[in-house]
């Protein structure tokens, strides 16, 4: 029997943090993270992610097309993956505009693309770049990762100021990497950091991506703080994290905060069928899961998408 909720949300849902298993993101994560990371979730590698790592030919096309008929399955409309600059890690990793751009056609504008930031660069080609990826390229949004740095660094530096009134004057959002991951420690994504961001760059949507967790009742505070006062323009999206230990909370917020909240699967971490049916199982009155599956997130993209 058809899910009444699914069927309801068919063809609307928009998941706002996905890896397609193609081109630098084949490699992003090897197979053996991606496994443990399902693992510990409780769920199996997607079959899409699966393909893209086959030694056989055209693996990256039957995946991409697995990806999509995943999406299809369970009535997700659009994605949003995000290009990175992550050099303080094991393996640097590069994930660049054009590449978004030819995976947006690939995929049929079925998945859009966030500019990354290269905080290796002087800060006026980073600029010139945000301009470009916007502009010619196409790409909806930025994603910012400074605690994944050479030199890591907070999300307040005052060296990131210009790069934030570069956002504001293409009047695109901002997705930050916040999470355990985002940094040398956990106080990379203490959600004080992104409260000052939000509120000196008051018209500048702001997504927390992971939620800041495991700072899950800040982060929701935040939220609210969004919401109450109007000073700033903050949205949560835990993705992945809405299952871990304390994601309850974040339910709880969803309910509480519906304006506030982005659904996303993390993709790779976690299939989009698998995302979108536990999602579903979630106790999330009808009205407040519409406005975390899709309409959250149609607010902050292009019109006409």
């Amino acid at each position: 029997m058809t899910d009444p909720r699914m069927a309801r949300l068919a063809g609307k849902i928009i998941d706002f943090r996905l890896r397609p298993p193609t081109g630098p993101y084949r490699t992003f994560f090897t197979p053996n993270v991606v496994g443990a990371v399902n693992r510990i979730l409780g769920h199996g590698v997607p079959r899409s992610y699966t393909i893209s790592t086959e030694p056989y030919p055209h693996a990256e096309d039957r995946a991409i097309k697995a990806l999509l008929d995943e999406m299809d399955s369970v009535g997700v409309r659009l994605g949003v993956m995000n290009g990175r600059h992550s050099v303080n890690r094991p393996v640097p990793v590069h994930i660049e505009d054009a590449d978004l751009a030819t995976l947006q056609g690939r995929t049929d504008g079925r998945v859009l693309g966030l500019a990354g930031v290269d905080l290796d660069k002087p800060v006026p080609e980073i600029v010139a770049a945000l301009d470009r990826a916007v502009k010619e390229l196409g790409l909806i949004g930025v994603c910012m990762e400074p605690g994944l740095a050479r030199t890591p660094m907070y999300a307040d530096d005052e060296r990131l100021f210009p790069i934030y009134e570069k956002v504001v004057e293409l009047k695109v959002p901002l997705l930050f990497m916040s999470g355990p991951l985002a940094g040398p420690d956990i106080s990379h994504t203490d959600p004080v950091r992104f409260d000052r961001v939000a509120r000196r760059y008051s018209t500048m949507p702001v997504i927390l991506g992971h939620g800041c967790y495991p700072y899950v009742t800040e982060a929701i505070a935040l939220a609210f703080k969004s919401e109450v006062t109007g000073l700033m323009n903050v949205f949560l999206s835990p993705d992945v994290y809405m299952f871990a230990p304390g994601g309850q909370a974040y339910v709880e917020g969803v309910n509480w905060l519906p304006n506030r909240f982005i659904f996303a699967s993390a993709y790779s971490f976690c299939g989009v069928d698998t995302a979108v049916r536990d999602t579903l199982k979630l106790a999330i009155n009808d009205d407040a899961l519409d406005s975390y599956m899709y309409r959250n997130a149609l607010s902050l993209l292009p019109a006409g998408r």
